[in-house]
Parts: structure tokens; C-alpha cells; sequence
């Protein structure tokens, strides 16, 4: 094989791997999500999602850690306190929230900060 076309091949089966492993790691929700329940100003919320996982959430003003989430392309699940959150993907910006609690249910519209 000669050398000039060798290097190439070496460089692309470094980087490809390298690029697939990034695709399949990062599922575009890296950042934080606000928005209202219920449309609601006095209901404010955001989650913080980083590394394919929700750090936290804030409700009404105060932070909260979040241990464990699901997160994927198109959906984040996760549960606090007996509440559980779902969020949708519906675009780059703009995600639908579902709440679910032993008192009720509720939805907001996200959008990324």
C-alpha cells in the first residue's frame, strides 16, 4: 500500500468511531428547559439536562437534584417525591411536559434557554 494513501485510511478509522460514539451519546437535550404549568406564570419550572442526563429541575424558584432519568432522542423521564415528568421532543427548542402526581396532572410547554 503506498504511504499517501495509507495515512488517510488510518486518520478515517480513527475518527469514525470517534464520530458514531458522539452521535449516539448526545441526544440534543444539553441545556435547560423553561416554561409554565398549565401556562400558568405563578407555576414557573425548568430542567437542566447535561451529559444525557437531568441534573435538576426548579419549581416556583427552587432547584431540586435529580438522582436518576431516562433520556433519549426523543423523550426525558424522571421521577421526584412521587411525581413523575415527562418531557417530548418536539423540536430543536421546544419540548411538551406531562407531570403526573397523586393530586392531578398537568402539561407545559419547554422551550430550551
Amino acid at each position: 500500500m503506498k504511504r499517501h494513501v495509507f495515512w488517510p485510511l488510518v486518520a478515517a478509522l480513527i475518527v469514525a468511531p470517534t464520530l458514531a460514539a458522539f452521535a449516539v451519546s448526545n441526544t440534543g437535550w444539553d441545556g435547560t428547559w423553561k416554561g409554565a404549568w398549565g401556562g400558568d406564570a405563578t407555576q414557573t419550572t425548568s430542567v437542566t439536562v447535561a451529559n444525557d442526563r437531568v441534573v435538576s429541575y426548579t419549581y416556583q424558584g427552587t432547584s431540586h437534584p435529580v438522582a436518576s432519568s431516562n433520556v433519549t432522542a426523543g423523550a426525558i423521564t424522571y421521577s421526584d417525591q412521587g411525581n413523575t415528568v415527562t418531557l417530548t421532543k418536539k423540536s430543536a427548542t421546544t419540548a411538551a411536559a406531562a407531570l403526573r402526581t397523586p393530586e392531578g396532572n398537568a402539561t407545559a410547554v419547554l422551550t430550551r434557554q
